[in-house]
């Protein structure tokens, strides 16, 4: 008969020591310690394996929409005003380290609560408010397997395209968008700016202001409130500015556009 190898112990710098035997009840473990007067203490724990809904990946980000979401939006538990596109080329922040990336497609998400990463259909009391019907994203999304990424994301994303893609006067305007405000020139203007290419400020000035007036533009001609603007055309480049290391303060119809301190030293 085998030997039985399925306990083990680990003792932790505290002096606690772990403990896990197979033949005890599944997922279980416990954890030896002591009270305050020196008597010895178990504390059991266990291994989540499902959403217990406790709001953590709520708080951190917001989800991607994916074309299997689509009916969220035809049904109306997402609207139009609660998204936002973030662009090809977007210079971001991640939520979770701190640390700046380039978003390498576009993207869809929810829109986060102002001044925060947290979910636009959380609710600290309530937890997701829409959690029966919520995207496909939280659904596969599982914190106890460290399961973060979602495979095959450039098919499965939803895109402008993909909402609004037979609307002509659109397709237009976000291609003149593109064109005019690509955020790879954006990028490359401000780094040649950094460098000492002054003349660049005018240019930079030029797109934030183009930016600007096509938004209000579109807005006026179709009849759009503000809150849509942000899933048409993502956010302005003077929100985004400061990710680039920019400030950039508006005086009426001009710009006074600095490098951030942090960005010069």
């Amino acid at each position: 008969m085998e030997e039985d190898n399925s306990k083990f112990e680990i003792i932790l710098p505290d002096g606690k020591v772990y403990r896990s035997d197979k033949k005890e009840k599944k997922n279980i473990h416990t954890i030896q310690g002591y009270t305050p007067d020196g008597k010895p203490k178990n504390m059991q724990f266990a291994a989540k394996k499902n959403c217990d809904r406790c709001g953590e990946c709520c708080r951190r980000d917001t989800p991607i929409i994916l074309k299997d979401d689509m009916s969220l939006l035809i049904e109306g538990v997402i609207s139009e005003s609660e998204l936002y596109t973030i662009r090809e080329g977007e210079k971001l922040r991640s939520s979770i380290d701190g640390d700046s990336y380039y978003c390498s497609m576009e993207i869809i998400k929810v829109r986060p609560i102002f001044g925060s990463f947290t979910c636009l259909f959380y609710d600290p009391l309530e937890g997701c408010t829409i959690y029966e019907k919520r995207p496909s994203a939280c659904r596969q999304f599982e914190c106890w397997t460290q399961n973060y990424e979602i495979t095959g994301l450039e098919g499965k994303r939803l895109t402008r395209k993909d909402l609004f893609g037979e609307i002509e006067i659109l397709n237009e305007v976000f291609k003149r968008h593109e064109d005019k405000c690509s955020l790879y020139k954006f990028n490359d203007l401000i780094e040649d700016l950094k460098k000492g290419k002054e003349d660049n400020v005018s240019k930079i000035a030029e797109m934030i202001l183009y930016d600007l007036t096509l938004r209000d533009w579109l807005k006026e001609k179709l009849t759009l409130s503000d809150e849509v603007l942000p899933l048409f055309f993502g956010r302005t480049l003077f929100e985004i500015a400061p990710f680039y290391g920019l400030i950039i303060e508006k005086e009426d119809e001009n710009f006074v556009i600095k490098i951030s301190q942090e960005e010069e030293e």
